[in-house]
């Protein structure tokens, strides 16, 4: 047993995912970011990718943060309209017309509710009007309920070779509880489609719930193996930025408390070791590929999670675009976003000029591992080699065979090496987030630790 004084850490983080740099409100935004597509500057070389985003769901999980609405029926074409017009805006512009894309990702909310020829439409769209490397990865998030094999077929005939499908977890009592209504008859038919159709699909679990055990996490995971996915995305639930009234939930006493700091290490460490000894390979400190899985590359997350030159631009209602030197933040209201395509405006809401050169430092341990050469290209401040050297002494990080690499207890506590590496302007703006979460939604989470065997 390892006691409290002897931990790297004292606390677990409230929050650790989020998109880098962090998009300040920035003086006029729209003319921001159209001067900057519209500039004369080249992209670097570098991961580019393209985000599209659906915001409706035919029902919505207890949980869920994300932008979305269930009452869609009559904004859905007048939306999709919109999408439409403002890719075919975007892709014009003179630095997006020098971009060809590694990955295309269609992501929501929940896109499998758009109907086969809506995918149609937005997938020709795409194709027509976006410069797509040979071998792009094009992915699509669908629904067990709404994935019919119509509407995956009308994604394999136009392009899509990827699908992502949330399962969370398999447990009937947290399936109620968070308001997971497909059966398990439907998701074991969505993957036998996705095989039938796609060369990756992906499933995402969710662990660390409220009152969830080592044996419950174990069941899900048997459960994982049994579905047979060709990589596996495992997330800790983030409690801080759930919905409110789920919190709120918990702090009636109508659901069960998150796990406690120590329990939540023990079960991150039993989810990779786990993993690991049936076979699969982590490639992403969340996700997992089988051993024998042909394609386990994920081009996307990559984009999002990448380097200072690694872009991928967004189009839709709230969807966010990382450009090398700029960030920003589409308008997060329905009818706003389509309003403002519809009189020929971007529909952007905030955006920040900022050069990110230390993005691939500061996402390396999503990766595990970076390049030092390239780190050293890029001739970063010393207080960043100064952090590593940090690391290195209390064991989360080691420089060998030319990289910067996540040791294995460095996986375990790879999301303080992530918020260590902030910047100290960008810390203070992650500080002031977390400290406005807690606010807003009156919850604060015991994240102490204690004793981890």
């Amino acid at each position: 047993m390892s006691q409290h004084n002897a931990l790297p850490y004292k606390k677990l983080p409230n929050m650790w995912n989020y998109l880098y740099p962090f998009i300040q409100d920035g003086p006029e935004p729209v003319e921001t970011v159209r001067q900057f597509l519209n500039s004369t500057r080249t992209p670097l070389p570098g991961t580019k990718s393209l985000y599209v985003h659906i915001p409706f769901c035919d029902t919505i999980c207890t949980f869920c943060p994300f932008i979305r609405s269930t009452n869609y029926q009559d904004k859905l074409q007048p939306y999709v309209d919109a999408l439409l017009k403002e890719l075919k805006a975007i892709a014009s512009t003179p630095y997006v017309k020098q971009m060809k894309l590694d990955a295309v990702y269609v992501g929501g909310g929940t896109p499998s509710v758009l109907s086969p020829k809506m995918i149609e439409d937005l997938c020709t769209t795409i194709r027509e009007n976006f410069n797509l490397k040979d071998g792009v990865e094009w992915s699509f998030e669908v629904e067990a309920k709404s994935a019919s094999e119509d509407k995956l077929k009308a994604m394999a005939a136009n392009g899509v070779n990827r699908i992502s499908f949330g399962v969370q977890t398999f447990n009937p009592y947290y399936r109620k509880l968070f308001n997971l209504t497909a059966s398990l008859d439907e998701i074991k038919q969505t993957r036998d489609l996705a095989d039938k159709y796609f060369k990756a699909y992906n499933m995402d679990l969710l662990y660390q719930l409220p009152g969830q055990t080592i044996e419950q996490l174990h069941e899900d995971l048997e459960n994982v193996r049994q579905l047979s996915t060709t990589t596996v995305d495992v997330y800790p639930l983030e409690y801080l930025v759930t919905s409110k009234g789920f919190l709120n939930m918990i702090k009636d006493g109508k659901v069960p408390e998150p796990p406690k700091a120590d329990d939540k290490v023990l079960q991150h460490q039993f989810v990779n070791s786990y993993l690991l000894n049936h076979g699969y390979e982590q490639t992403h400190i969340y996700t997992f590929a089988k051993g024998d899985a042909k394609y386990k590359d994920f081009k996307f997350g990559a984009t999002i999670y990448g380097r200072y030159e690694d872009e991928y631009i967004g189009c839709g209602q709230a969807a966010a675009s990382y450009l090398s030197g700029m960030s920003h933040m589409n308008v997060v209201k329905t009818d706003e976003y389509i309003r403002a395509v519809e009189n020929g405006t971007l529909p952007v809401m905030r955006a920040q000029e900022y050069e990110a050169k230390e993005k691939g430092l500061i996402y390396f341990a999503k990766h595990m591992k970076v390049s030092l050469e390239y780190l050293r290209q890029h001739n970063l401040p010393s207080e960043y080699w100064e952090k590593i050297e940090k690391h290195e002494k209390m064991g989360l990080v080691v420089q060998e065979d030319g990289l910067l690499k996540l040791t294995e207890l460095g996986k375990i506590w790879y999301m303080h090496v992530m918020i260590d590496l902030l910047p100290e302007q960008q810390k203070k703006t992650y500080d002031t987030y977390v400290e406005v979460l807690q606010k807003d939604k009156d919850f604060i989470e015991d994240t102490e630790l204690t004793v981890i065997q």
